[in-house]
């Protein structure tokens, strides 16, 4: 019976280093990398983010804005709903940048961003223009939506890999020859 708990714990070990190498190394993108960043001179609009959870947008329309909704529309208790649905690690792109804030977008389309401010914490978390009862008004694609609860906690990623990579030198060595001093 020892024998089977210990391959089986075995087991459980291996899997999980299996599906934890599959998966996307993505770190949170904080004030440090942001630093980072633009001291190497890279521009922030070239960075690829990725939002850490699903982020999801509401707004009840009138019959009439049913036809020109964008996104899913669903009929809730006599009303129709609009909702966007940002998947958890969807690619984004930054499309404007202060010294504490970044507005990216994860769809093409103008005026479709959303603003991540940074935290007291140096990440940069999903904002709203004002909060009630978990719900975050924002404005996107120039219409008035609500983060649904649970939006809130999303913050941007970005890939491990570009961030911290060694920066190396290298160089080869030409030889150095013996040079005569003598005179014949």
């Amino acid at each position: 019976m020892k024998r089977f708990f210990v391959s089986l714990s075995a087991i459980i070990l291996l899997l999980s280093l299996i599906l934890h190498g599959c998966s996307p190394k993505t770190i949170v993108f904080t004030q440090q990398i942001r630093q980072k960043v633009e001291s190497d001179s890279l521009n922030i609009n070239e960075v690829q983010f990725y939002n850490s959870h699903p982020i999801v947008l509401q707004r009840n329309l009138t019959y009439d804005e049913t036809k020109i909704a964008s996104g899913e529309i669903q009929f809730e208790n006599g009303r129709y709903i609009e909702l966007i649905q940002i998947k958890k690690g969807t690619p984004g792109v930054c499309e404007n940048a202060t010294h504490n804030s970044l507005d990216v977008a994860f769809e093409a389309g103008d005026n479709r961003t959303l603003k991540f401010m940074m935290t007291p914490g140096k990440n940069y978390q999903i904002s709203a223009i004002e909060w009630k009862d978990r719900f975050g008004k924002v404005t996107y694609d120039s219409l008035t939506y609500y983060l649904k609860p649970g939006s809130e906690k999303a913050f941007l990623k970005v890939k491990k890999d570009h961030f911290f990579k060694l920066d190396k030198k290298e160089r080869i060595a030409s030889g150095r020859k013996v040079t005569s001093t003598r005179e014949n």
